[in-house]
């Protein structure tokens, strides 16, 4: 302390010295004793929530939201059987009518005519030979559309076999739909050709049966409406032909014409 503090302190009354001693101890007791306390420490701090998403609650949701409509399943269709197309047959290569598909007033299919019949009055591959020489027109054209267009084309078409009556689709076949057929016995097979029915009666029919091997005559009358052909050979008879138009025209000259060919005489079977 220097002198002038010195003077300044022996100046002070005597009461503020009495007053100051008690209290500078006091001080000094407080300071030593808040050194010597230990200071707790500080609270740890407190975590911050993490964000969180929004609930959602999905079975509300699913309640809300009408269920989409479930589309009904539909059976597939069945195929659409090919036409069945014959084969140049010994006999009547046809199964026997199902007797669910027989037409009011259609006449019940007879028996197949066996094959010893049929061989013995024309050999079956004499039959394929005559109509591979039937199917041929002029030049090279072929007018045989049976194995791709019979019989839904000769069946459906305007003034097709749809359109004859019961009786008449029993004078050629057992039965006859667009899809499949069976032939009338005696009736050995057929063809269906994309030809005038004139030109087959006075070309096709007397090339593919020339003089003097064969002799073909017209029967007076025909059969069912249709021209009848009888063919001889050697004088003895051999076929029996149909000739039958389909589609518009008049009777006998339509575009369109079905061949038959019989080992024995329809009107008589």
């Amino acid at each position: 302390m220097d002198q002038f503090s010195r003077v300044a302190a022996n100046r002070l009354p005597t009461w503020v010295k009495v007053l100051a001693a008690p209290l500078l101890m006091l001080s000094l007791g407080l300071h030593g004793l808040l050194l010597v306390t230990p200071i707790p420490p500080p609270p740890p701090a407190e975590p911050e929530p993490e964000p969180t998403e929004d609930f959602v609650d999905l079975i509300s949701i699913s309640e809300l939201i009408p269920p989409a409509p479930v589309a009904p399943v539909v059976a597939p269709l069945p195929p659409i059987p090919l036409p069945n197309q014959p084969v140049l047959p010994p006999s009547n290569p046809v199964a026997p009518q199902a007797a669910g598909d027989q037409a009011d007033g259609e006449v019940p299919a007879a028996a197949t005519t066996p094959e010893a019949e049929v061989a013995a009055t024309t050999p079956p591959e004499e039959v394929t030979q005559l109509f591979t020489q039937l199917t041929r027109g002029s030049g090279d054209s072929d007018f045989d559309v049976t194995e791709t267009l019979f019989p839904f084309a000769a069946y459906s078409t305007r003034h097709g076999i749809q359109e004859w009556s019961a009786q008449e689709q029993a004078c050629f076949f057992s039965q006859i739909s667009a899809d499949t057929y069976s032939l009338r016995p005696p009736a050995l097979s057929l063809r269906y050709l994309t030809r005038n029915v004139q030109f087959i009666e006075t070309q096709d029919i007397p090339r593919t049966f020339p003089t003097p091997q064969f002799e073909v005559s017209p029967l007076e009358g025909g059969y069912c409406q249709r021209s009848l052909f009888q063919v001889l050979k050697g004088g003895q008879p051999l076929l029996f032909i149909s000739v039958v138009g389909i589609g518009v025209g008049t009777p006998g000259q339509q575009g369109n014409g079905l061949v038959i060919i019989w080992s024995g005489d329809p009107r008589t079977g």
